[in-house]
């Protein structure tokens, strides 16, 4: 009987531990102002509001202060090259299972490609794909809501 214990206990304080440590994550994350939000994001298609396939979200890069500030999306060139682009978040506007952008395959083709996120923190170039987007960085003066 007592050797049965040992692996029944094992497993219920393992489980116990487990359910924890999520709850503790997930308490952290809500008082941090993340949000599981950006989460629900990673995987959905991307169109123009033509319906012309943009690509797929694959990563959301989040400013110092924690709001997302840029997708990044993977979208075919061709039928063996891929890119990746910083898209701003606040060029999409997202319902259920896309997200339109206001933009052709030709100015993704043109834009900067996302080489790491690190990238993304030097101000002149973060602002710079905001505006390639037509968006106005929400971090400038003219970006901020009043």
């Amino acid at each position: 009987m007592r050797k049965c214990m040992i692996p029944i206990t094992l497993v219920f304080v393992l489980s116990m531990g487990y359910a924890t440590a999520k709850s503790v994550a997930h308490e952290r994350a809500s008082k941090s102002g993340e949000t599981s939000e950006a989460s629900k994001l990673f995987g959905k298609a991307v169109i123009s509001p033509q319906g012309e396939d943009l690509g797929t979200i694959i990563d959301v890069v989040t400013g110092p202060e924690g709001r997302a500030a840029f997708v990044v999306l993977s979208f075919w060139i061709s039928d063996d090259t891929q890119k990746r682009i910083a898209v701003p978040f606040g060029a999409l506007s997202c319902e259920k299972q896309t997200c339109v952008l206001h933009a052709s395959k030709d100015t993704l083709d043109s834009a900067p490609p996302f080489v790491s996120a690190g990238d993304l923190a030097e101000r002149k170039l973060a602002e710079d794909i905001y505006r390639y987007f037509g968006v106005q960085p929400y971090w400038t003066e003219e970006g901020r809501e009043k």
